[in-house]
């Protein structure tokens, strides 16, 4: 898998501002009649956003990877990084939002500890704060490296504070110990786990038909805790629905010494397999636009 901290970002803060004021001042209709041209500028300016998306879609049963597909899927990205400021505002009464499997959450929040929330880059994991204020009972932590894409996650930042310090930046080396203490004291800790770091340990796991290498880390450390591990996807299905999935992962019952190793591999597969299944379900929800498998080395 190539490196996606190598990425840049190729917004401006000027342009993100002016998206987000027209976002919360004029209608979202209007707000989403941007989204067209930053489509087509991401289509035709960023040669790695277009190769990545053809790259991912021709691995997909049904897709081609064609030149609209890949602009459906530039799109659908588009769309939802705009919705990302209504969610961030509370403003979920803009949408209508499906929930299924919830009783997974019921369970693993029912013996009185933490749990994680395993998202990846498939959807909106914003989608997850409609849970959070669903559930004031349950205090809600984001897991996250905050200096990849700097910019625009400090303007977003900006619309709600209280989302900001909330974030447990694992670029700090305090970051695992905030997260465990949140965990002991029955909080969610929200993290995404479908992309490596250089140095990571991780396994190899079979996705879209290859070889793909996921990060070990959330599984272990759920393990580790002992806490449940419940996979998370905040779907965009076109418009303004969303359709929110879970499925539970680890039941955080502790594990025997020897067989750690192999469980987290049979895990990180079990996570891996639920991406695959949503993919191919809802294709242009698949968010990482970078060389995934590798192919170009």
């Amino acid at each position: 898998m190539a490196e996606w901290t190598e990425q840049t970002e190729r917004s401006n803060p000027f342009t993100l501002r002016l998206i987000c004021y027209i976002a919360l001042n004029l209608s979202r209709g209007f707000a989403r009649l941007l989204l067209w041209p930053i489509t087509l500028y991401f289509f035709i300016g960023s040669p790695s956003a277009r190769y990545a998306s053809g790259q991912y879609l021709r691995r997909v049963p049904g897709c081609k990877g064609n030149a609209w597909q890949i602009i459906r899927h530039i799109h659908h990205f588009s769309a939802v990084v705009l919705d990302r400021v209504y969610f961030l505002t509370d403003q979920f009464q803009r949408f209508s939002i499906d929930i299924y499997d919830e009783e997974h959450l019921d369970e693993a929040m029912s013996h009185g500890r933490g749990a994680i929330l395993l998202g990846s880059h498939v959807g909106s994991f914003e989608a997850l704060r409609c849970l959070a204020l669903r559930r004031k009972q349950l205090p809600l932590r984001i897991l996250m490296y905050q200096d990849h894409n700097a910019m625009i996650t400090r303007i977003l930042d900006e619309l709600n504070p209280d989302v900001a310090s909330s974030v447990i930046n694992l670029a700090k080396p305090t970051a695992l110990f905030e997260m465990q203490e949140a965990l002991e004291q029955g909080e969610l800790v929200g993290m995404l786990g479908d992309r490596v770091l250089k140095d990571e340990k991780k396994i190899s796991c079979s996705f879209l038909g290859e070889d793909v290498n996921f990060p070990a880390g959330p599984f272990k450390l759920a393990e580790m805790l002992g806490v449940p591990v419940i996979g998370f996807f905040g779907i965009y299905t076109g418009g303004n629905h969303y359709e929110i999935h879970h499925k539970l992962l680890f039941d955080g019952k502790k594990v025997p010494g020897e067989q750690r190793e192999s469980v987290v591999k049979e895990l990180t597969q079990a996570y891996a397999s639920s991406i695959e299944d949503m993919v191919r379900r809802y294709p242009y929800n698949w968010f990482n636009f970078y060389d995934y498998w590798g192919d170009k080395q």
